[in-house]
């Protein structure tokens, strides 16, 4: 009987592996593929049907009966944003819906995928950036074929829309292998060739966010405190200097801030002044909760003629340049959910803030960088890559809090020579610790790579 049940159950366990490493690869994978878009009646990423694949086979594997109640109360402050926008007519139920469903979809998919996986997001984050490299290395040749094929430079952006968006996806991965080059010498090629592809994106906003991250990476080294500012100053110069479409970009920046007037901008100036000119006049209106989820576009319609030098623009039919998504992240958070919605950003990043010089910070500082360049200029609040990073950002710091806690129980416990010689058979076990998204849990933890199931209450 024993030996029937055995060969029934040999079987069963191979799906189920199987089924997770397709979940496991194809989630990672799929970070990467948001230029593959197919465009109905809304825009249909193919990274959507595997997140609707994955949660159906995940039904297989994860008990979905419990969800953490901050995932709720997110998705309901986010409902009552969008319904109270519709009540006052600054919002509309399509363009609320679709924004609810697409981040609610998005962070439920993310609790289940690293539920999944057993919360190990240092495995997740290192493959990551793995796929990451050979993204960056897939993009070289092929800026080299436009190059050839346009007869003349072209600005390098992979298998992404735009250069912006392929900075954005490789960043995080930039950090780290820079971090563990500075630590260990370690991953030399991978840092050279994500810096060639920065370089030849051409990418004012790309330029930007690595000064933010040599100033996040070297500033934790005290010999570094003077070398950094040079450093960093030096990355802003040479771009500026080298390249024509940075100084562009700059220029027409300072000159419409200074004037009010995008008057003769070119159009990636034109497109972050103008939302940002909306989102200031939402914030007249609606200071605190601004005009509700998804309502940018409205305002933007509402607003865009007020615009100093915009008759040229709606003209030539780009008036309404990236009014959906703002341009920015900040700017359409602060127009969409107004002040209260941006400073529960900016406190959610301090308040899972890694400091130090260590690994977790390291992971901490790479999300951050990439967050720097959303904020700047990425207003889509669901691309693939955003809640991954965002449930790694919470998983880093509760597994950095839970090691200290056990390290101070450890130096607690030296006066007692069997507790100490427990604790010190564990100091090699890092990755072993047990994280818990809530106080209270009852389920699959992994520890040294095997299940286990762990009650409290």
């Amino acid at each position: 009987m024993n030996q029937a049940v055995r060969r029934l159950a040999a079987p069963l366990s191979l799906a189920s592996g199987s089924l997770r490493s397709w979940v496991y690869w194809s989630t990672l994978v799929g970070l990467f593929s948001s230029v593959l878009t197919l465009r109905v009646a809304f825009a249909l990423r193919l990274f959507d049907g595997i997140m609707l694949v994955n949660l159906a086979l995940m039904l297989l594997l994860v008990n979905f009966t419990h969800i953490q109640r901050w995932i709720l109360w997110f998705i309901f402050y986010l409902a009552a944003s969008g319904f109270i926008g519709i009540v006052n007519g600054t919002d509309t139920a399509p363009l609320f819906i679709k924004e609810l469903l697409g981040i609610s979809i998005s962070v439920i998919y993310f609790y289940f995928f690293f539920k999944l996986i057993g919360n190990d997001f240092e495995q997740a984050f290192t493959a990551y950036a793995r796929i990451a490299f050979w993204f960056a290395v897939i993009a070289l040749p092929i800026w080299l074929g436009n190059c050839i094929y346009f007869h003349s430079f072209v600005r390098l952006q992979g298998l992404t829309s735009e250069p912006t968006a392929f900075c954005g996806l490789i960043l995080p991965s930039y950090y780290w292998y820079t971090y563990h080059y500075f630590t260990n010498r370690r991953h030399g090629v991978g840092v050279a060739v994500f810096t060639l592809a920065i370089i030849l994106s051409g990418s004012s906003n790309g330029f930007l966010c690595v000064g933010f991250g040599a100033m996040l990476l070297l500033s934790k080294r005290m010999k570094h405190l003077i070398v950094f500012p040079i450093a960093v100053g030096g990355i802003f110069g040479l771009a500026y200097t080298a390249s024509p479409d940075v100084q562009l970009r700059v220029n027409d920046t300072f000159l419409a801030a200074a004037t009010q007037d995008v008057s003769g901008s070119n159009l990636s100036t034109y497109a972050l002044m103008s939302n940002l000119f909306v989102a200031q006049q939402v914030l007249k209106e609606s200071p605190v909760i601004g005009n509700g989820l998804g309502s940018h576009s409205k305002s933007h319609s509402r607003f865009i003629r007020d615009i100093p030098g915009v008759e040229s623009f709606i003209e030539t039919g780009t008036g309404d340049l990236n009014a959906p998504d703002a341009a920015s992240l900040a700017i359409r958070i602060l127009s969409e959910l107004g002040i209260l919605g941006f400073s529960a950003v900016l406190i959610f990043l301090f308040c899972f803030y890694v400091g130090g010089s260590g690994p977790h910070s390291a992971i901490c500082n790479a999300i951050l960088v990439s967050v720097f360049l959303k904020l700047l200029r990425s207003g889509h609040y669901f691309p693939p890559d955003q809640f991954f990073l965002v449930f790694i950002y919470i998983l880093n710091y509760r597994k950095h809090k839970l090691e200290a806690l056990l390290d101070a129980s450890c130096v607690s416990s030296m006066l007692s020579p069997e507790p100490l010689g427990a604790c010190l058979s564990n100091q090699n076990r890092p990755c072993s610790t047990p994280i818990y998204w809530g106080s209270t849990s009852s389920e699959p933890q992994y520890v040294d790579g095997k299940m286990i199931t762990r009650t409290r209450s």
